[in-house]
C-alpha cells in the first residue's frame, strides 16, 4: 500500500460548509434585524476577505474571528454590535453539521485500513461543536485544527504536525481537499501528494501540482487504499 495515513480537509469536502454557513448567517441576520435580500452575499464577501488574509498570514485566526464582522458592521448598516455577533455566530456555526454526500462512506472504509487525520483552519469552537455531533468523530485518528497550534494551510507545519503523532514520513501521506489554496498548495508545501476534490471541472492555477483530480469523493478510497 503506497500510503500510510490520509488527511482531509473538513470544509466542502467532508462537511457541507456553505448550507451550514447559510444557516447560520440568516439566523444571526434574523436576530439583529438586518433583513436586506442581499444580507448573506453580502457577509460572505466580507467574510472571504478575511479568510484570504488568514491564508496570506495578515490575520490571525483569532482576529479574523471578529474583524470579519467589524468590516461587515462598517460596511453596512446592521445594528448591534459586531464583537457580540462574532461570539453568537461562533454559537449557531457551531451548531451545523452536514455530510455532504458519501463522506461518511469513504471516510469509513479508509479509516478501517489507515489513520485518517482531519486538517483545518477552522475556528476551534465551531469545529469541535460540528465534530461533536458528526458521525465522523467516530472514524478518524486525529483532528488538527489551525487555531490550536498556530500554523494554517497553506503553512507545511499544520501537515507536519498533523502526521508526526502517527509517525508518518511526508511522502507516504497523501491529502484530500477542495481549497486549492490552502489544501493542494499547502500539501505542495509539505512534499505531500494531493488529491483534488474538483467536482466543477476547474484548473489549477500555475505553480500548483495535484497528483491526483476527483469530481466525487467516493473515487479518493481506491486512491489512498492503492485499489
Amino acid at each position: 500500500m503506497r500510503y500510510k495515513a490520509i488527511l482531509f480537509d473538513i470544509d466542502d469536502t467532508l462537511l457541507d460548509f456553505q448550507a451550514g454557513n447559510r444557516i447560520a448567517v440568516d439566523r444571526l441576520m434574523d436576530e439583529l434585524g438586518y433583513h436586506h435580500p442581499d444580507r448573506y452575499e453580502q457577509y460572505e464577501a466580507v467574510n472571504l476577505e478575511c479568510w484570504a488574509a488568514l491564508e496570506k498570514g495578515q490575520l490571525t485566526q483569532g482576529q479574523l474571528k471578529v474583524a470579519r464582522f467589524v468590516r461587515f458592521f462598517d460596511r453596512y448598516p446592521v445594528p448591534g454590535d459586531p464583537k457580540w455577533a462574532a461570539e453568537r455566530f461562533v454559537e449557531l456555526l457551531g451548531q451545523q453539521s452536514i455530510l455532504l454526500p458519501h463522506a461518511f462512506e469513504t471516510v469509513q472504509a479508509i479509516a478501517e485500513r489507515l489513520p485518517v487525520t482531519l486538517v483545518t483552519n477552522g475556528i476551534t469552537s465551531v469545529q469541535r461543536n460540528r465534530l461533536a455531533a458528526s458521525p465522523l468523530k467516530d472514524l478518524v485518528s486525529g483532528v488538527v485544527i489551525s487555531q490550536e497550534v498556530g500554523a494554517s494551510k497553506p503553512r507545511p507545519e499544520i501537515f507536519h504536525l498533523a502526521l508526526e503523532p502517527l509517525g508518518v514520513r511526508t511522502r507516504e501521506a497523501l491529502m484530500v481537499g477542495d481549497g486549492v489554496n490552502s489544501d493542494i498548495r499547502g500539501a505542495n508545501n509539505a512534499g505531500i501528494d494531493a488529491c483534488w476534490l474538483n467536482p466543477g471541472g476547474k484548473e489549477l492555477p500555475g505553480g500548483v501540482h495535484a497528483e491526483y483530480v476527483i469530481s466525487d469523493i467516493r473515487q479518493c478510497a481506491a486512491i489512498a487504499l492503492g485499489e
